[in-house]
């Protein structure tokens, strides 16, 4: 249960001056204090939001004080508030501040993977983390075989379920995340190669079957891809690891070969960022 703030001690107390006003440092960093906590207080009850009042009660506030930090972060977008329920919700700033520490994190961490299955496979390696309901591409590694398929730049976006790594990171998530998912984007669907929502959640079934994604062309002819998520120690998925070829470099053996291959390495590299789907 999120706790209000600590009662003044007697060194805080003593630091009020002859106004009673506390000194502006001190007011700054309990405001601070006092907006992280009602974030935290917002955190628990997500899904089907709080109003002011309830938080107020939770976090030991008075309704005033509470109207006014959560008013400003509304303002900055760390919070949504439904002006007819009287909801608040966790903003998309959160999101994006989230996946910026997660990218670099990540990012470092899965770095010499990425360069040693392009050094095996001889082929393009991509990185890949979620965004709300996209899936964004972090990092590129490229082989050294002569043709090479460069089909995602390093922040490129595409809805989950597009694309092997894409998929990777959709298709192992709850089946009510994945169903949320596949609603959200049903229509951006279309704009590729006129996919549907159906065909998403049919190639979610045979990732799951397969262990690992596996876009076979239907997003590009000249391109086959695999992909991999990988697993932090609680079995969330944090990202993907994807290897696209042009289809002649791509059997179904060596689909499965690649699969095996990048889960070996991502078991190298920890329990934080090390486990995988893949049978």
């Amino acid at each position: 249960m999120v706790t209000g703030p600590a009662p003044r001690t007697p060194v805080q107390r003593s630091r009020l001056d002859r106004g009673g006003a506390r000194e502006p440092a001190l007011a700054g960093a309990q405001s601070i204090q006092r907006a992280i906590t009602l974030l935290r207080a917002v955190a628990q009850t997500n899904e089907r939001g709080a109003r002011a009042t309830a938080l107020a009660a939770e976090v030991g506030l008075s309704v005033a004080t509470t109207h006014r930090i959560l008013s400003v972060l509304a303002q900055e977008g760390l919070l949504t508030h439904d002006p007819y329920s009287k909801l608040y919700h966790l903003g998309v700033e959160l999101f994006v501040l989230g996946t910026a520490a997660q990218e670099f994190s990540i990012r470092d961490r899965l770095r010499p993977v990425l360069e040693q299955v392009a050094l095996e496979t001889e082929d393009t390696v991509f990185l890949l983390i979620r965004s709300g309901n996209d899936a964004v591409c972090i990092d590129r590694v490229e082989g050294c075989f002569p043709i090479r398929t460069l089909t995602l730049d390093v922040g490129a976006r595409r809805p989950l379920g597009i694309g092997a790594g894409g998929m990777a990171l959709l298709g192992f998530l709850p089946d009510p995340e994945i169903e949320a998912v596949l609603a959200a984007n049903a229509p951006r669907y279309a704009s590729y190669a006129g996919f549907t929502a159906d065909d998403i959640r049919n190639w979610v079934q045979q990732t799951r079957e397969f262990g690992y994604a596996l876009n076979n062309g239907s997003l590009r002819p000249s391109v086959l891809a695999v992909g991999v998520p990988v697993l932090d120690a609680a079995r969330r998925i944090v990202a993907a690891v994807s290897v696209a070829a042009i289809p002649e470099r791509m059997p179904e053996d060596r689909r499965e070969r690649i699969a095996e291959m990048i889960a070996r390495h991502l078991s190298l590299v920890g329990d934080a960022a090390g486990q995988t789907a893949v049978r």
